[in-house]
């Protein structure tokens, strides 16, 4: 077994698709084959079902892929560290986001002002997946993720700095005849065709509240986005309402948000490991908390 059969492996549960991997890994498509073909040999495990058409993880597959993903990503970092030891850095940031509105329009200024301060840090942004990040924090994945201090629970091996108290709201066209309601209650929404935010990607408190809502509103229709930007685009094509934080609303003349009554609040944040000593991590939290606190 070695590293390219490995990283084919990985491209291939990605893509799918042999010739989209050979293109991204610069191989042929014949070489891909072998290096998948070789490693299923080796593991002596089928880890894909192919066809002339398609390709797809088998169980075994599937799961290889979970455990090896994070495994060869931290190798790549481990390298890419070692080479930037005789470089410009001095050290790497390894940042998780969720892509939320409120990340998108405060974290570029924070960059820019960190590395206005600390130039010889270099700063990666990452996609993170909210309810792995205490997994990926504690595979050392990333340094600092932007999370609910409520994705964190009572784990006291985090800590966790917020940086916005949010509520939920309900997030519709202007032209609704909700739009102009200055609140709304669970009730209200009965009836009503509902776009909820995939719950494996959601936090404790929109759980909660999602299944407040389907208890409460057993004549609604539902439909789920899988992500924001997928459940945004829902609501301007006409295909319903959702149930939201007010974080992941920007300024849209397309959507309105009208609070919900009687919800929790939501309080959003950074976390990192409560053990980090580095000196990078410590410096980026003290730099959102000048500025949040």
């Amino acid at each position: 077994m070695n590293i390219q059969q490995l990283k084919c492996f990985v491209s291939l549960a990605e893509t799918l698709n042999f010739s989209t991997t050979a293109e991204k890994l610069n191989l042929t498509q014949p070489a891909v084959s072998h290096n998948i073909k070789s490693l299923e040999n080796e593991l002596g495990i089928t880890l894909f079902v192919r066809n002339k058409r398609t390709v797809n993880l088998t169980i075994a597959g599937h799961s290889f892929y979970e455990d090896l993903e994070g495994l060869l990503f931290r190798l790549d970092q481990s390298i890419k560290k070692a080479q930037r030891l005789s470089e410009k850095y001095e050290s790497t940031l390894i940042i998780g986001y969720t892509e939320t509105v409120f990340e998108k329009n405060f974290l570029p200024d924070l960059i820019k002002r960190f590395k206005e301060q600390y130039p010889q840090i270099q700063i990666q942004l990452k996609k993170s997946n909210l309810t792995r990040e205490k997994e990926d924090l504690l595979n050392q994945k990333f340094d600092i993720v932007f999370t609910t201090e409520d994705n964190l629970g009572k784990d006291t091996d985090f800590c966790f700095y917020p940086v916005h108290r949010g509520s939920y709201g309900c997030i519709l066209p202007p032209h609704h005849p909700f739009a102009k309601e200055s609140e709304l209650s669970i009730e209200q929404l009965n009836h009503q065709s509902l776009v909820l935010f995939d719950d494996h990607q959601s936090p404790p408190t929109l759980k909660r509240l999602h299944r407040q809502i389907i208890e409460n509103c057993p004549d609604s229709v539902y439909t789920y986005g899988d992500t924001i930007n997928t459940v945004h685009t829902m609501i301007k094509s006409d295909l319903g309402i959702s149930v939201l934080p007010d974080f992941v609303i920007g300024e849209d003349h397309e959507i309105v948000f009208v609070p919900l009554s009687h919800t929790e609040e939501v309080i959003y944040g950074i976390a990192c490991l409560r053990s980090e000593e580095r000196l990078e991590v410590k410096r980026w939290i003290s730099n959102i908390r000048e500025l949040f606190t």
